[in-house]
């Protein structure tokens, strides 16, 4: 019964009703295994919603967004919203990320066509977003921006013109205004932990004492998000360390706020039944075969993305 001991761990999948169609993109619709698994989750499904409609609090938040939603028996009941001056500046950082994908697409040549229109989008966005600098961001992070924003329009001026890209050109560009840059980052890392505290803050001043001690609070994203990102470091300044990994939860690849209610209620449930199956709450939060992959590493471990 291999099949059903992995479907306990792929929690996520299991829905309150399996249909024929289902069970036909399984791929093994005549297989009586299958068929059982199938069962056996749609089972486990319906006790997932049950359990997260039971759950008297959690919160919710996706990384990058500084919202931190309210979710009072399963359901979205507020949303703690941050000043909306860091949307603004996090949009605008995002220049990087368009300025690296049109270079990428330039230098692999694999469709000119699209490559020089990529370059275009680029070349107009980011002459809008230096114009909107003085006027949406902070006087501290205005001349900083507009450097590193000037710095990428340059750059994409060039491939407008039709002169073909290079492999070093990008990094140089960035090497040139990283002072800039990582002033900018370092500034938009203090207002978004001080809106994100603020946020948790009044979260927890307008719940009971008992429903907090027992909230959970699930961060939302990618897995190159689990590692040290803001939203975590904010809520352990509210909750406390020993939230980390019992109450405070990386949801992770958990990409909108309906995959996080689906990850919560799979945490809530798998930890019920750690207890009622290995009288240990937390053991369903680790792989089903985690013993034996301990027992072959030669001890536990959590793969890291990048050294320490």
């Amino acid at each position: 019964m291999l099949q059903w001991s992995v479907a306990m761990n792929a929690g996520t999948e299991g829905e309150s009703e399996i249909s024929a169609a289902t069970l036909a993109q399984a791929g093994t619709p005549d297989d009586p295994i299958a068929k059982l698994n199938m069962t056996f989750r749609s089972l486990y499904g319906a006790n997932r919603e049950q359990v997260l409609e039971e759950t008297p609090l959690a919160a919710l938040t996706l990384i990058g967004t500084g919202e931190i939603w309210r979710v009072e028996h399963g359901k979205l009941a507020k949303c703690y919203q941050p000043n909306q001056t860091l949307p603004k500046i996090k949009g605008l950082m995002h220049a990087v990320l368009g300025a690296h994908g049109a270079w990428g697409q330039l230098l692999r040549g694999r469709d000119s066509t699209a490559a020089l229109q990529a370059a275009k989008q680029l070349n107009e966005a980011l002459a809008e977003a230096i114009e909107s600098v003085s006027a949406e961001l902070p006087v501290e992070l205005a001349h900083p921006a507009r450097e590193f924003l000037a710095e990428l329009k340059t750059l994409s001026d060039q491939w407008l013109s039709g002169r073909g890209a290079t492999a070093n050109e990008f990094p140089s560009a960035l090497k040139r205004v990283n002072p800039q840059l990582e002033q900018v980052i370092k500034v938009v890392g203090h207002a978004a932990y001080s809106a994100l505290r603020e946020g948790f803050e009044a979260f927890r001043s307008e719940s009971s004492p008992n429903d907090w001690r027992q909230c959970f609070v699930g961060v939302c994203g990618p897995g190159q998000g689990r590692r040290d990102n803001i939203e975590i470091a904010a809520a352990i300044s509210v909750m406390g360390r020993e939230a980390v990994g019992v109450r405070l939860l990386y949801l992770e690849n958990a990409l909108t706020l309906a995959d996080g209610l689906r990850f919560l209620a799979a945490a809530l449930v798998e930890r019920d039944l750690g207890q009622a199956v290995f009288d240990d709450q937390y053991r369903m939060w680790r792989d089903l075969l985690a013993d034996t992959a301990i027992e072959y590493a030669g001890g536990s471990f959590f793969p890291q993305l990048g050294p320490e």
